[in-house]
């Protein structure tokens, strides 16, 4: 079995490197053949990822949320995709906490080593693929405006720095949906579409699975009252935002400023000026098209426990891919 383990030497304040051959003799106890490689430049992860189809049984990567946007793009619309293994040491790491997946290099490693390899969903928006989020309006630019200097000082505390620099302006903005749920037009201040359970570290999704065919999407519907300052504009804009992160989607649906809905494609028409983000990273401006391409990636997480509300459909045990 061919693994092939790519890692940025410099990130995590050079911690990748350090790790390196601790991480290298633990991959190669289950894989055997193990070739490593150090990048060096922007977009090398995805262009790694994309040669590693057909060539390498498993692709182990170290990094965040962005390197694993990175990687799905890098493979999604290869044949022939290796079974994908996670270290995650970005600053939030929301995808490995909606997969389970533990968030130190040790833990990381030891569950690649005894995982197992499961099918997961992936978004496409438009013509990129999205891993676990696609959302836009308030509080969802800090993710990539904060500096990456300042991440690695203070860590997430880097986006709530760059919110009460740059984010408590709210603009409410025209939204048009169209989706299995029905058509929407309405005026809102964040749209939300999940594929996973996190978003900046909070259960927004709590409950939901990760190989349903379906992502979740919620729509904070807010527009000006008569006779309301500014300021207090803002303030309620803010507060109808938060409720999003402290309750999560599924205890908003009986609010009226909320739209919670679900499906396998819909349609989501906003400005041309409005800037979605992808995974953590700045993505396209204006309308998006999104459909879930269902079980598309494998990867390595923990083994379902009996007794406990997994991150997969019912009989999930069944769906575990032997790697090859």
């Amino acid at each position: 079995m061919r693994c092939l383990y790519v890692y940025n030497p410099i990130s995590g304040k050079g911690h990748a490197e350090k790790t390196k051959k601790y991480v290298v003799k633990k991959l190669r106890e289950r894989f055997g053949e193990v070739d490593v490689y150090a990048t060096q430049n922007a977009g090398e992860l995805s262009e790694k990822a994309a040669q590693a189809c057909g060539q390498y049984d498993v692709f182990v990567f170290a990094g965040g949320d962005g390197s694993f946007n990175e990687v799905v793009n890098g493979l999604a619309e290869r044949e022939n995709r290796p079974v994908l293994g996670y270290i995650p040491t970005g600053t939030v790491n929301d995808i490995a906490r909606s997969t389970e997946i533990p968030r130190s290099v040790r833990g990381a490693v030891k569950n690649i080593v005894s995982g197992g390899a499961y099918p997961l969903d992936v978004m496409k928006v438009n013509d990129r693929y999205v891993m676990y989020v696609a959302c836009s309006g308030g509080l969802t630019g800090c993710s990539y405006k904060a500096e990456q200097s300042t991440k690695k000082m203070i860590g997430k505390f880097a986006y709530a720095l760059e919110v009460l620099k740059h984010d408590l302006v709210f603009d409410e903005y025209p939204v048009t949906f169209s989706g299995a749920e029905g058509n929407l037009e309405t005026s809102a201040v964040m749209v939300m579409i999940m594929n996973g359970r996190s978003v900046a570290s909070f259960p927004v999704n709590r409950g939901g699975l990760l190989d349903d065919g379906e992502a979740e999407i919620v729509i904070v519907r807010e527009q000006p009252r008569k006779r309301e300052t500014r300021v207090r504009k803002h303030f309620r804009y803010f507060f109808s935002v938060i409720r999003v992160f402290s309750r999560g989607f599924h205890r908003l649906r009986k609010r009226k400023n909320m739209f919670v809905g679900v499906g396998k494609s819909f349609s989501v028409k906003v400005p041309d000026d409005v800037v979605w983000n992808f995974d953590g990273e700045m993505g396209p401006k204006g309308q998006i098209d999104v459909s879930v391409l269902n079980k598309h990636i494998q990867l390595i997480i923990p083994r379902p426990r009996r007794r406990k509300k997994d991150r997969l459909c019912a009989g999930s045990a069944s769906l575990e891919t032997p790697l090859r």
